[in-house]
């Protein structure tokens, strides 16, 4: 019986089909479990809003010329996809290792790159969705958005690189304590620091430091540049170090995969 190998063309299409079929899977998941996946976060930032926004900002008033509850609204986007789009990535990268299924994915004709971003495409539709939700909730309150572009970069910038951590959080956790750990006691300080509820010109030492030392203020402040206008450091270059970040963490998390370090058993 004659064995007949497959082509590269076969392989490349097989391989494509692969990628789509596991990135849909992982965006169903997040569809199928909204409750679980987009209401949580929606809720939070306009809680945030309430509170922060209408609290504070009946006493605030105006913070460098603009309504306090559009000054925390690029900050609360931010957040919400920075830490969705690390929950889900995270999350459901453990789970296939906890459950045994990551076997299948890592016997298919998927490349490591094509595993990765097909994990990602969970995190960033998740995080992305989320984003636009509370987006719509607040513009009935908002004055617009004066750089839509330079918004939608940056988000875009900040899903990647959130969902890209979440993917290697995934591989590296033994636990979902390990997990917790990460969200806890690194992205949320990171979120609470990153000058979302207060401008930095504010603040005095250490806290002024300690917000300019937090890589997550600079996507926050080229987000309010692009939603608000207004900005507290050099945007090209928050941009710059951002989209290198993202490629860092990528290439890190497809390398992680290639090694396949406690992805097996």
């Amino acid at each position: 019986m004659n064995v007949v190998d497959p082509s590269p063309r076969d392989l490349r299409t097989a391989s494509r089909r692969a990628t789509t079929a596991l990135s849909g899977r992982e965006i169903r998941r997040v569809v199928a479990l909204w409750s679980q996946t987009i209401l949580p976060p929606v809720v939070t930032a306009v809680l945030f809003m309430a509170v922060f926004g209408g609290a504070l900002g009946g006493r605030l008033q105006q913070v460098q010329g603009v309504s306090y509850l559009w000054f925390i609204l690029p900050g609360l986007l931010v957040m919400t996809v920075a830490g969705q789009a690390f929950a889900n990535a995270s999350t459901s990268l453990y789970q296939a290792r906890n459950e045994g299924y990551i076997e299948d994915i890592l016997s298919s004709p998927l490349r490591p790159a094509e595993v990765v971003w097909s994990y990602m495409a969970g995190g960033l539709f998740r995080g992305w969705v989320s984003a636009v939700v509370v987006g719509a909730i607040a513009v009935p309150f908002t004055e617009g958005i004066e750089h839509p572009a330079l918004a939608v970069l940056t988000l875009i910038l900040t899903g990647v690189i959130f969902s890209a951590l979440g993917v290697m959080t995934g591989i590296w956790a033994d636990s979902f304590d390990q997990q917790a750990f990460v969200a806890a006691l690194i992205i949320a300080p990171l979120a609470l620091l990153g000058g979302v509820f207060y401008s930095v010109d504010t603040l005095v030492e250490p806290w002024r430091t300690l917000t300019l030392a937090d890589p997550l203020f600079y996507l926050v402040d080229a987000t309010r540049a692009g939603i608000t206008g207004i900005h507290e450091t050099a945007v090209t270059a928050s941009l710059i170090v951002a989209a290198l970040v993202s490629v860092a963490l990528v290439w890190a998390a497809i390398t992680m995969f290639r090694r396949g370090k406690r992805l097996r058993p």
